[in-house]
């Protein structure tokens, strides 16, 4: 009975953290920041990749697990650098997420050309997006009009 008991207190627990996380809340890094939002349209679209650190994750993860067998035997010793290369290469991959990212070039509905680079695909070419930029960036993929209505504050372009 107890151990049901456990099962269920796990779980509890797991989904009340699970709910706590919510991708819409702005990062603590904003706070304090100077915050502008802007339409734009979308000019170009180009995938880029973010620069990976699983290598060194591996090599630390291997001289730890070489450390850690050093007590054993050259076996040990190479197990463990092969299971703690595993290991660190494997944390490296879950805290760094995806490698994937777009560079957008933007041209605001006041005339300004700008590029941004972000994480996830956020419109196409020739629509129209709002940028939110607040310590980060993010791009939402709106409506033609609201560009067409935000341009008419520009009569002059």
């Amino acid at each position: 009975m107890q151990n049901k008991l456990a099962y269920v207190g796990v779980f509890l627990l797991g989904s009340l953290l699970v709910g706590c996380a919510n991708s819409t809340d702005v990062d603590r890094r904003a706070q304090n920041q100077f915050v502008t939002e802007f339409y734009a349209y979308v000019q170009e679209v180009k995938k880029v990749r973010f620069k990976s650190y699983i290598g060194e994750g591996m090599a630390v993860g291997a001289i730890g697990g070489v450390i850690e067998g050093s007590d054993g035997d050259k076996e040990d010793m190479i197990a463990g650098g092969i299971a703690g290369a595993l290991v660190g290469g494997l944390f490296a991959a879950i805290f760094e997420g995806s490698s994937k990212g777009y560079e957008y070039q933007l041209k605001a509905v006041d005339g300004d050309v700008v590029t941004v680079i972000v994480g996830k695909k956020s419109g196409a070419v020739g629509e129209c997006v709002s940028v939110r930029v607040a310590g980060d960036v993010r791009l939402t993929q709106r409506p033609m009009e609201s560009c067409i209505e935000a341009a008419k504050e520009y009569p002059s372009l």
